[in-house]
């Protein structure tokens, strides 16, 4: 098949690419940087700006039809000092609006990632269903639920199927985001203190090589609506802070400091994707762990 992947030099993006080109598939790749990894040739790339409604029209004319659009890109905050709402909302929903409108057509199966962000920081301590109320504490949160309406909208409107996937927290190598795990093992490789505010909220990590499974397992079954893809499994945060520096070689101290917000469980209830799927993660962590650390080794020494 011909698939419309955005987001191919991602960090989930590359491996859903290299899944795809290994299926056989011809892929058309549109993004402001070209993909990279194993994929090589089987990639044909276009360069277009997802928030230029012309340069993604002129890149449609040029590519031709396609069979299905998985839609990965997204204006991810490197730190919360970027979580800005005028960027969130141009790249994740105009974005959206102008790739449907010049690629989409009616019969597609298509697949649009989303985030566990949009839940915010919920109240209580159970799983989180795909029927929880979304509380986005951020303007990517709040981007991501706004281009979900307007997926939820589109299927009907255009008459094509689109499965979006609020993926939990990815993990693995080549995260550069500044979030927890890549924290953790970014101070852990430098051998300076790891840090953790409270410690004892849970949380769902999921490699991103399963996500990448995930991916495609909902494309090829043509999956419609809205699931929650991850684990199902909370592990505390200092856990997870403990686990990276027992795999670094524990050069490294724990630091542990006062909450400076409330605390919050985030685990999600996958029931409804494990049962459309049948999908469950070949890793469970820290599995995988190990070569993240590694490669934020190899990094740092070319610093």
């Amino acid at each position: 098949m011909r698939v419309l992947l955005t987001g191919a030099s991602g960090f989930l993006g590359r491996r859903v690419a290299d899944l795809l080109a290994a299926g056989g598939h011809d892929i058309v790749a549109i993004g402001r940087s070209a993909p990279g990894g194993s994929t090589g040739r089987a990639v044909h790339f276009m360069a277009a700006d997802l928030t230029n409604g012309d340069q993604v029209g002129v890149a449609a004319a040029h590519a031709g039809a396609v069979d299905s659009i998985i839609h990965l890109a997204a204006m991810v905050p490197r730190d919360p000092g970027q979580d800005e709402a005028a960027a969130a909302f141009a790249v994740n929903v105009l974005g959206t609006v102008h790739l449907f409108g010049a690629f989409g057509r009616p019969g597609q199966a298509n697949i649009v990632a989303s985030t566990a962000e949009v839940y915010g920081l919920p109240h209580g301590h159970g799983p989180l269903r795909e029927d929880t109320e979304p509380r986005p504490l951020s303007w990517y949160g709040a981007s991501k639920i706004a281009a979900e309406i307007f997926c939820r909208t589109l299927e009907h409107h255009d008459e094509m199927r689109i499965a979006v996937l609020r993926f939990t927290v990815l993990y693995g190598h080549g995260d550069t985001i500044q979030r927890a795990i890549p924290n953790f093992v970014r101070s852990a490789v430098a051998g300076e203190p790891i840090r953790i505010f409270g410690g004892e909220e849970l949380r769902d990590y999921l490699h991103v090589d399963d996500a990448a499974q995930a991916v495609i397992l909902a494309w090829e079954r043509r999956l419609s609506g809205i699931y929650n893809v991850g684990s199902g499994k909370g592990i505390a945060v200092r856990d997870a802070a403990d686990a990276v520096l027992r795999l670094a070689g524990g050069r490294s101290a724990l630091e542990q400091h006062p909450r400076q917000k409330p605390a919050a469980d985030i685990v999600l209830d996958v029931t409804r994707f494990r049962e459309a799927t049948g999908f469950s993660p070949a890793r469970v962590f820290p599995d995988g762990l190990e070569e993240q650390i590694a490669w934020a080794a190899a990094a740092d020494a070319r610093l």
